[in-house]
């Protein structure tokens, strides 16, 4: 196998952004992982750092492109400017998107220059769509508005197409900025990114779920696997009752903008199941409080819901 580097010698048009806040470990392991796996340069990588942190190693931080946000705007802020400033770059063609905790799902590695040769050699599989993002792990809406995981078998092409994905580790082309599709700001935290992949379909681009990488991490997209491997490194849902306030939130903004009130009627039910299965009283109060606010049409961050501790070994 050649090494990664030289297989990313065929690729020079990609530039990674790697979005993190007050996780710099995790973040540093995932630049490591870039540079060392990957074979990408560190002046191709765009290091956001959304508010507080940075990486733990200082002089891989100097080595790369650091954009430092005032304050933490969310995901849908933070890859927004990672997106503008890989892209400011006329010799990016791809922006390779990373969250600061994907480094633990295990994804195939060295895969970005894989990724890119399967895709300029594949035939059938995916539509025909000009694409637009190539994602590790997606997922398919059904007439209700559940978002199922989608795990082809060994039958499956390199690529089939999907709806909408998490962030994870996920390649975005050049199309989506010339477009105009952009991660949208007001979301903040929760299904910021499904609203990024519908835009980019209804764009007329298409959104391909990597095949080979989206088995690799099978068995960690479902909630029992996921909080497996993220426990010994960060705080898993359970911890982190905050979240359920934008799930519960924001997918009153997701049915209006791209589903229907089949969508919201769904999604009520299954805010009462949550509610009823809830781990702790502070999670079913701020799910509750996010269904009232997702029918007010409230949106971004809300001071009351946010982070306290990112990652554990005393990380603050």
């Amino acid at each position: 196998m050649p090494e990664p580097a030289r297989r990313l010698d065929a690729h020079p048009s990609v530039t990674a952004v790697v979005l993190t806040y007050r996780r710099p470990r995790l973040a540093g392991d995932v630049v490591r992982t870039l540079v060392h796996e990957e074979g990408l340069p560190p002046g191709r990588i765009v290091l956001v750092v959304n508010g507080e942190g940075g990486l733990d190693d200082p002089e891989l931080e100097a080595a790369v492109r650091t954009v430092r946000l005032p304050v933490n705007i969310g995901p849908a802020g933070g890859f927004r400017a990672g997106l503008e400033a890989a892209f400011s770059d006329s010799t990016t063609a791809w922006a390779y998107l990373c969250e600061d905790d994907v480094g633990v799902f295990e994804l195939p590695a060295p895969r970005v220059a894989a990724v890119l040769d399967r895709l300029r050699h594949r035939s059938g599989g995916g539509g025909t769509a000009e694409v637009g993002a190539v994602v590790a792990y997606g997922r398919r809406f059904d007439a209700r508005g559940h978002a199922a995981n989608v795990v082809p078998d060994e039958t499956a092409p390199p690529f089939v197409p999907v709806d909408v994905a998490a962030w994870g580790a996920t390649l975005v082309a050049r199309a989506a900025l010339e477009r105009g599709v952009l991660p949208a700001t007001q979301w903040f935290f929760g299904f910021e990114d499904f609203d990024f992949f519908l835009r980019l379909r209804a764009a007329g681009l298409g959104v391909l779920l990597d095949t080979e990488s989206a088995r690799a991490v099978a068995r960690v997209q479902t909630s029992a696997g996921r909080e497996a491997v993220l426990s010994p490194h960060r705080p898993g849902d359970a911890e982190e009752p905050w979240r359920a306030y934008y799930v519960a939130r924001n997918y009153f903004h997701l049915a209006r903008a791209h589903g229907s009130a089949s969508w919201q009627a769904w999604h009520l039910a299954y805010s009462a199941r949550r509610v009823q299965r809830a781990s702790s009283n502070a999670e079913r109060v701020a799910t509750l409080h996010g269904l009232v606010d997702g029918v007010r049409r409230r949106w971004g961050p809300h001071p009351r819901y946010v982070r306290t501790t990112a990652e554990r070994n005393g990380s603050p």
